[in-house]
């Protein structure tokens, strides 16, 4: 695993050139609103088996995924208005979706998907027009790592598999993502964004339907 400064996400030609890579199936560890994350190309099955591998999860567990803007979001999952209404409303937010042209090694049935409000994240994401698995940067059953030797000690003998580390020194700690199910109708799990304002935007919209 190389290690590379996340300021050089600044840097266009570089940016180019991962989102390439990116899009090619390598494995990327970068830093997230949240803590260290790895993700790689979700269309990509072996690429994404590779991430079950790394973090040693079951492969019955579903990942999450990011995409870059609104676009992505609606080719890759069925977005109603009220779904672009809580990505635009909750900056950060995960939200439960009816996938399509997604593998089934993602997930079978739906997909988990945000936008992360993170501008490192942005950055890398710019040249990438699909959606990245997404997963923080441990071993199953690990804590959440927070810089770079938290991702080193947790992964041991998995980090060849990862290709660049993106480090931006020890991150904040922000709360998880608010994750709200748009199939279930119901908040899954509380973080930056409280459950009963993302509730009442969510049936205010049924109401005034804006």
């Amino acid at each position: 695993m190389e290690i590379i400064e996340a300021k050089r996400l600044a840097d266009d030609n570089f940016t180019s050139s991962l989102s390439k890579l990116i899009i090619d199936g390598i494995v990327v560890c970068y830093p997230t609103d949240t803590c260290y994350a790895i993700g790689t190309n979700a269309l990509n099955e072996q690429s994404v088996y590779n991430i079950f591998i790394i973090k040693e999860r079951e492969l019955s567990k579903p990942l999450p995924v990011i995409v870059r803007d609104m676009g992505v979001a609606g080719r890759f999952s069925i977005l109603d208005e009220k779904a672009r209404m809580l990505f635009e409303r909750f900056p950060g937010i995960s939200l439960v979706l009816p996938k399509r042209n997604i593998p089934n090694i993602v997930n079978q049935t739906r997909i988990m998907m945000r936008m992360p409000d993170d501008e490192n994240v942005r950055l890398m994401m710019r040249d990438i027009p699909v959606p990245m698995v997404s997963t923080s940067a441990n071993s199953a059953g690990d804590p959440n790592p927070y810089k770079m030797s938290d991702v080193i000690h947790s992964l041991g003998r998995k980090l060849p598999l990862i290709q660049f580390a993106l480090d931006a020194g020890e991150l904040k700690g922000d709360k998880p993502s608010t994750i709200f199910d748009c199939i279930e109708e119901k908040v899954y799990r509380e973080g930056k964004h409280s459950g009963k304002e993302v509730m009442e935007a969510y049936h205010e919209f049924d109401q005034s339907g804006r």
